[in-house]
C-alpha cells in the first residue's frame, strides 16, 4: 500500500477487502499480495485485478506466472490541416510524456509520406494515449494526427533502449 499515493490507499484498501470476499480466508492474502505486485502501482489495474479474481482467483495468478503489457502503438501521421511537410510535435510534449513515464520510446521517421512518426506508450488504453497527446499544439491544429493500436506483449521486454535515450 505504500507505493500508492496517499489519497488512493482508501481505496486501494477497500478494493482488496472486496478481493478476500471471494477466496478463502486462507488464500485471500495471496491473492491481495499478488495484486499489488503486478499493479504497476495503478489503482485502476487493482480495480481490474480484484474484478478478475472476484470471477476466478486463479486468473490473478497466471497473470502473475506470465505477465504481459499492453503498451499502446502511435503512428504519427500528417493531419487533415498540415500546411508544411516539416510539421513535428513540440519538445515540451515530449518531455512532458517522458516525465510523466507515459512513453517508452518514439521518433520521426526518415521518409517522407503520410507517416510522420512511430511511438510507444506505457499508457493503459487508445482512450488515456488520446487525452495525453492532445495537448500538443500540432494535434490540436489537426496538421498532425495519431492512429493508436492495442500492442500486447511480455512484460518487461525490452529491445536494449539506452535508458537516457529520450534525454531530450
Amino acid at each position: 500500500m505504500k507505493y500508492f499515493p496517499e489519497a488512493e490507499q482508501p481505496e486501494v484498501a477497500r478494493l482488496l477487502d472486496e478481493c478476500s470476499e471471494s477466496v478463502s480466508p486462507d488464500g485471500a492474502e495471496r491473492i491481495q499480495l499478488v495484486i499489488l505486485r503486478i499493479s504497476r502501482k495503478d489503482v485502476n489495474r487493482v480495480r481490474t485485478l480484484v474484478e478478475m479474481a472476484k470471477r476466478d482467483y486463479r486468473d490473478v495468478i497466471v497473470a502473475e506466472s506470465h505477465p504481459n503489457r499492453t503498451y499502446i502503438v502511435g503512428l504519427l501521421r500528417r493531419g487533415p490541416n498540415a500546411t508544411s511537410e516539416f510539421i513535428s510535435l513540440k519538445l515540451a510534449s515530449l518531455e512532458a510524456w517522458k516525465k510523466a513515464g507515459a512513453i517508452v520510446i518514439g521518433g520521426q521517421c526518415l521518409h517522407d509520406n503520410e507517416l510522420r512518426g512511430l511511438y510507444i506508450f506505457t499508457v493503459d488504453s487508445i482512450e488515456a494515449a488520446e487525452a495525453l497527446v492532445s495537448g500538443d499544439p500540432a494535434i490540436q491544429s489537426g496538421e498532425l494526427q495519431f492512429e493508436f493500436h492495442g500492442w500486447l506483449t511480455v512484460d518487461g521486454l525490452q529491445v536494449g533502449v539506452p535508458k537516457d535515450f529520450l534525454d531530450v
